[in-house]
C-alpha cells in the first residue's frame, strides 16, 4: 500500500528538523502541520503558523493546548504572502522549513483558498530565507476550481530554481483517477 502524501511530506520534514528550529506553516488549515513541527522543533524551537480564517486558528490552538505546544507556536491570521515581515518582526534571518498545504480549509469556507499569485510570493520568501540545510514541503490539492492552476504554477516555479541550490522531487499517487494531489519537495543541497 502507498504512503499518503501528507505522511511522505511529514517523514521528510523530521529528518531535517533540528531542537530550536524555525520553521514555517504557510497553510495552518485544521492545524496538523502546524501540531507536527512543534513536535519537531523542541522547547527552544519555534513554528510560525498562516490561516486566514479565524475557524483554523481556533482549531490550531486546540490542538496545541491539548498537546501542551501552543507556547511553541505563533498563529498568525494574516495570508502567507506575508510570511517575512512576521520573521523579520521576530529578529528570524532563516527558517529551517517551511510547510504548505494548497487549497481550502478542509470543512471550512471553501471559496477562501490559496492562490498562484501569493503562494509564489509565500514560496519566493521562504526561498530567500530557507537554511542550506532546508526543506519546503508542497502539497497541492487539484480536485477545485483554480487547484489545478495553482499546483501547475508551483511546479513551474519549483523547476525553474537553480539546479546548482535546489534538489526538486515532484510526487504524484499512481493510482489516483481524477485531479490527483501532488506533492513538490524543494530541498537545498
Amino acid at each position: 500500500m502507498a504512503v499518503p502524501l501528507v505522511k511522505q511530506a511529514h517523514n521528510k520534514v523530521a529528518s531535517y528538523l533540528i531542537e530550536g528550529d524555525r520553521v514555517v506553516d504557510a497553510t495552518m488549515g485544521n492545524g496538523f502541520d502546524t501540531l507536527f513541527l512543534a513536535g519537531g522543533v523542541g522547547e527552544r524551537g519555534k513554528v510560525y503558523s498562516f490561516d486566514l480564517q479565524v475557524a483554523a486558528l481556533t482549531k490550531t490552538k486546540e490542538r496545541l493546548k491539548e498537546a501542551h505546544l501552543l507556547d511553541r507556536v505563533r498563529l498568525i491570521q494574516d495570508s502567507h504572502d506575508r510570511l517575512s515581515a512576521y520573521l523579520a518582526e521576530d529578529g528570524v534571518r532563516s527558517i529551517r522549513c517551511a510547510m504548505f498545504n494548497l487549497g481550502y480549509l478542509p470543512g471550512g469556507d471553501k471559496t477562501v483558498k490559496t492562490g498562484s499569485e501569493s503562494t509564489i510570493k509565500a514560496l519566493d520568501s521562504v526561498v530567500a530565507q530557507i537554511e542550506e540545510r532546508g526543506i519546503i514541503s508542497i502539497l497541492a490539492y487539484t480536485g477545485h476550481a483554480g487547484g489545478r492552476e495553482e499546483a501547475d504554477a508551483v511546479r513551474k516555479w519549483a523547476l525553474e530554481l537553480p539546479r546548482t541550490a535546489f534538489r526538486v522531487t515532484i510526487e504524484i499517487p499512481e493510482a489516483a483517477k481524477n485531479s490527483p494531489p501532488e506533492l513538490i519537495l524543494v530541498e537545498t543541497v
